[in-house]
C-alpha cells in the first residue's frame, strides 16, 4: 500500500511520455476507466470459482490433519456438484496440484466413495416438536444412510422418515450434516465440492518433504545473508541421518535449481562459512552456505 500509489505514477508517465501534454499530468487525477461487460468471460469466471474453492478446501483439509503443505501427497479426489465444468478442471488440474502439492487429482460428479456423512437431529428444535419419537429418531438416523439422506434433502429440501406409524418430515434447519473421511483420507466441503485428501505418506514422499524443508532452510539463508537474487551458492550440509541424505541426493536437482546451488557437500567446510543447526522433521543437520 505505501509504494503501490508511486508504482502507478511511474508507470503512467513512462508510458505516456510520448504524449506529455495531450494527457493529464497524473494518474491520480484520471477517472476510472468504465468496465465493458461484454468482454467479461462469465464461464470463466464462475469455472475459476470452483477451482479457487477447491484449492481453499484442499489446504483447509490439510490444516485439519496437520499436514504441513510443503509435504507432497499422493492424491486428491473432488467429487462435484455437477458434471459441467470437469472437463475444463481436468486441462487445468496442473494448478490444484501445484497449490496443494499433490501428485495426482481425480474428479467426480456425486458423492465421494471416500466420506461418510452422519446425519445428526437439532436436539433443541426438535425436542418440542416430536417429543418421545426423539431417541427413536436419532437411532434411524444413526443406521441410515448419510449419503442417501443428504442426497434426498438436496434434491427435495426434505428428508422423509416413518416412525410409529407417524411421518416425520426434516428440513435442512431440523438437521445436522457433519462429514467424516475415512481412514486414510482427510476432507473439507464447500458449496460447489468436496475435496478428499489422502494422508497415506510413502517413505518416497517424506523424502521429497524432507528436501522441500531444506529449500525453504536454505532460501530463508540466503535472505539473512543479503544474497542478491542471482547469486550462485554452494551449499554444505552435515547431518548423522542417513534417511536425509537419501532424501537430498534423491531430489538434489530440485534443490539446486530452487536455491541457485552450484554444488551441495555433505561434509564441513574447509573455508570460513559459518554453520548452523536446523530440525527436518525430528532431525537435526548443520547447514552453511557460501556465495560462489
Amino acid at each position: 500500500a505505501p509504494y503501490v500509489p508511486f508504482l502507478a505514477e511511474t508507470i503512467c508517465k513512462t508510458l505516456t511520455e510520448p504524449v506529455q501534454g495531450r494527457v493529464r499530468e497524473s494518474v491520480h487525477l484520471c477517472d476510472y476507466p468504465t468496465a465493458s461487460a461484454d468482454r467479461c468471460d462469465l464461464p470463466l469466471g464462475r469455472r475459476m470459482q470452483v477451482l479457487r474453492e477447491i484449492a481453499s478446501l484442499g489446504r483447509s483439509a490439510r490444516m485439519d490433519s496437520k499436514l504441513k503443505v510443503r509435504q507432497p501427497l499422493s492424491r486428491v479426489e473432488v467429487s462435484l456438484a455437477s458434471d459441467e465444468h470437469i472437463g475444463w478442471l481436468r486441462e487445468h488440474d496442473a494448478i490444484v496440484r501445484e497449490e496443494l502439492n499433490v501428485k495426482e487429482i481425480a474428479y467426480n460428479a456425486g458423492n465421494s466413495p471416500f466420506i461418510e456423512y452422519r446425519i445428526l437431529p437439532d436436539l433443541k428444535r426438535l425436542g418440542p416438536r416430536i417429543g418421545k419419537l426423539l431417541p427413536k429418531l436419532k437411532n434411524a438416523l444413526a443406521a441410515a444412510d448419510g449419503a442417501k439422506l443428504l442426497s434426498e434433502l438436496q434434491n427435495s429440501g426434505k428428508i422423509t422418515l416413518a416412525l410409529d406409524g407417524t411421518e416425520l418430515q426434516l428440513d435442512n434447519e431440523d438437521i445436522q450434516v457433519r462429514l467424516q473421511a475415512k481412514a486414510g483420507w482427510t476432507a473439507a466441503q464447500g458449496k460447489q465440492c468436496v475435496v478428499v485428501l489422502s494422508t497415506d505418506l510413502t517413505p518416497e514422499l517424506i523424502r521429497e518433504g524432507y528436501a522441500r524443508d531444506l529449500v525453504r532452510l536454505v532460501q530463508d539463508s540466503r535472505k539473512q545473508m543479503q544474497c542478491q537474487f542471482t547469486d550462485r551458492i554452494q551449499i554444505f550440509l552435515v547431518s548423522e541421518n542417513p534417511e536425509l541424505i537419501v532424501a537430498f541426493n534423491e531430489n538434489l536437482d530440485y534443490i539446486t535449481t530452487e536455491t541457485l546451488a552450484v554444488e551441495i557437500a555433505f561434509a564441513m567446510p574447509k573455508s570460513n562459512v559459518d554453520m548452523h543447526s536446523f530440525e527436518i522433521g525430528e532431525h537435526t543437520i548443520q547447514l552453511g552456505i557460501e556465495v560462489k
